[in-house]
């Protein structure tokens, strides 16, 4: 299997669990699920890509950065779990300053999938495959750098433009000794400086978090008349939107057409608080033959991410005008 990914170009996939993985329905579904939460016609950025593109390029990711096989095999599935909508799904059930429905779910999910049956008939532990703490460069709790958390970050970067930002970036990482760290302070704090700008531009920026809101009201909305059933969460995006618009309810209607055609949205002092997941990353780098934060090493970069933490929960609270019947 030839795989010409976007963000790091051709890559050819001989394994045969890993073409077999490719080609299941759990791994084929997230084609269908957006991995901004909201496909591109309702959100306020466009061209966005899938949680497919991210397991593939987390995957291609990994195999440059020569980890083993059984590694290679959680980065592909590590977002299997993820609901229709991924982290939407939150603001239903979980708590969107954490957006961890997802891995609290991981294991579950890859039970009660064909997924099991596939890695056994290739000699692979199902359970320790879903236990994503055991791999140390594809997960890592924040601020430090994970394979999961640049991918998307530079699939991100890619979509913006940036192509020679990304092009600078991957040949700049390296696994040190199973950890995955950059060469270059300069790249590492470009990258760093980055992914903050993301943080509070977009992923937890006010257009994002009214969407979020409004989607999930609708969500919810659609459960309590039974339009849908939390299961149908497990299917695609596109799914439970048909859904949806064939119920002909109104305030679902009018609320999706909001998120269709845009809307403004004003801080004021009495309005919604929204709160959002922060993130942050203090990238490790190569500092000779140690590993040190980029923090420890840039008095700048300090001082900017003890700035970023200390606004961390200052989100304004915000009117979104038109919204409508948002608590029928």
């Amino acid at each position: 299997m030839k795989i010409n990914d976007e963000v790091y170009g051709m890559e050819e996939i001989k394994e045969d669990i890993l073409v077999e993985l490719i080609n299941s329905p759990s791994v084929q579904r997230l084609k269908g699920v957006a991995q901004w939460g909201i496909p591109s016609e309702y959100y306020h950025k466009k061209n966005g890509f899938s949680r497919y593109e991210h397991s593939i390029g987390a995957l291609i990711l990994l195999r440059r950065l020569d980890v083993d096989l059984t590694e290679q095999v959680a980065g592909l599935l590590h977002d299997v779990s993820h609901t229709a909508f991924s982290h939407v799904v939150d603001w239903l059930v979980g708590d969107p300053t954490k957006e961890d429905y997802q891995d609290n779910n991981h294991l579950d999910i890859i039970e009660n999938s064909e997924i099991p049956k596939i890695l056994e008939r290739q000699g692979f532990d199902y359970k320790e495959i879903s236990d994503l703490e055991r791999f140390s460069l594809l997960e890592k709790e924040s601020p430090s750098l994970c394979v999961d958390r640049v991918e998307y970050s530079l699939r991100e970067i890619l979509q913006d433009g940036n192509s020679g930002l990304v092009s600078k970036i991957i040949p700049n990482l390296i696994n040190w000794n199973g950890q995955l760290v950059f060469r270059d302070k300069e790249i590492s704090e470009i990258f760093a400086r980055e992914y903050s700008k993301m943080q509070n531009e977009h992923w937890a920026g006010n257009q994002a978090r009214a969407r979020y809101y409004i989607l999930s009201n609708i969500l919810k909305k659609a459960i309590e008349n039974e339009i849908i059933s939390f299961e149908d969460l497990n299917k695609t995006d596109r799914y439970v939107l048909g859904l949806l618009i064939k119920s002909k309810d109104k305030c679902i209607l009018d609320n999706l057409n909001l998120l269709e055609k845009g809307f403004e949205i004003e801080e004021v002092e009495e309005g919604i608080e929204l709160k959002k997941k922060f993130r942050y990353i203090d990238p490790e780098i190569l500092v000779g033959n140690s590993i040190r934060n980029l923090s420890e090493v840039s008095p700048h970069y300090k001082s900017f991410l003890e700035e970023e933490k200390k606004n961390s929960n200052n989100y304004p609270k915000i009117k979104i005008a038109s919204i409508k019947n948002e608590n029928k």
